[in-house]
Parts: C-alpha cells; sequence; structure tokens
C-alpha cells in the first residue's frame, strides 16, 4: 500500500474505493461512526478536520522514517498529538464519490496510559502506539449495508498498520 493509493482510494466491494478520509469528510464520518459507537471521542475527528489526524502513517507509506518522529514527540511529550497523527481515517467511496463507510482506527489508549504511569523512557510508550493499535468504530450507511463494504474496511485497516 502506498500514500498515493491511500490518497486516491483502491477498489474495494460493490464499485466503492476505500481510502484515507480527507479533512472535509470529517463531518460525514463522524455522522457514520457515532451512529455506531456511542462512545467515541471527538478528538481524533476534530484532528481529521484540522488535517492532523493519520498524516505520520502517510508518510510512513510514502517511505517516511517514523522512528525520528516518534523520538522527536516523545522527547517533547506530545503523546496525544502522536495518537492522532498515528491513528487510520479511512473511508469507502461510491462512484459519486460520497463517503458510504467510514473506519475509525486508533492507537489504543489504555496501553498508552498504563506504559506513561511506569518507569522508562517516553519513546517505549510512543512506540506501543505503533504495536498497540485498535479498530474504535466502523459503520456503512444503511442504503450501502450488506455488500462487503465494512469487511474491506477492516481489512485495508489491517493491511496499513
Amino acid at each position: 500500500m502506498t500514500r498515493k493509493q491511500m490518497l486516491d482510494g483502491v477498489p474495494g466491494s460493490d464499485g466503492v474505493r476505500i481510502g484515507f478520509a480527507m479533512p472535509g469528510e470529517a463531518g460525514t464520518m463522524t455522522a457514520l461512526l457515532k451512529a455506531a459507537a456511542d462512545d467515541l471521542e471527538a478528538g481524533h475527528l476534530e484532528a481529521l478536520a484540522r488535517g492532523e489526524c493519520g498524516t505520520w502513517l502517510l508518510d510512513a507509506l510514502a517511505g517516511a522514517d517514523l522512528g525520528e518522529r516518534l523520538v522527536r514527540g516523545g522527547a517533547a511529550g506530545e503523546f496525544q498529538r502522536a495518537a492522532g497523527e498515528l491513528s487510520l481515517p479511512l473511508v469507502a467511496r461510491n462512484s459519486d464519490g460520497q463517503v458510504v463507510g467510514a473506519l475509525l482506527g486508533v492507537p489504543s489508549g489504555t496501553v498508552v496510559s498504563g506504559l506513561a504511569q511506569l518507569p522508562g523512557s517516553r519513546q517505549h510508550v510512543l512506540l506501543s502506539l505503533l504495536t498497540y493499535a485498535k479498530i474504535k468504530a466502523v459503520a456503512v450507511s444503511e442504503d450501502a449495508r450488506r455488500r462487503g463494504i465494512g469487511a474491506v474496511l477492516l481489512a485495508r485497516c489491517v493491511q496499513v498498520y
């Protein structure tokens, strides 16, 4: 998977394209995911609207060294920013370019907060952001269900992480 493929979208099921969510799609993505998960944290989606969600992952797909960013982030104690930058906002777009499905993959906050309480370097905490990711929510609009879109979103998430 390359950065360009993620930005352009790759073929999914039933004519949809799966790709990285753009800041302008944050509202649609939020509405879909909130219907699927009542405990959805707004921080990642607000970061998406600002263009600060998943950018480190995109850069890594283009060959950037995540280690350097993690070291700098650890030294500065920027755990929240790093979590947003390592989150994965995916959407499924139909042939008209409309968002019909969404998935939000995020680093595990429980793991990060637990590690942050232990003695050790901040870099180890940030490395855990890459090691322990979870799918926060996945949703498909009612009119696009039962076409395998959710399964393709899940498969792409696993492929990227």
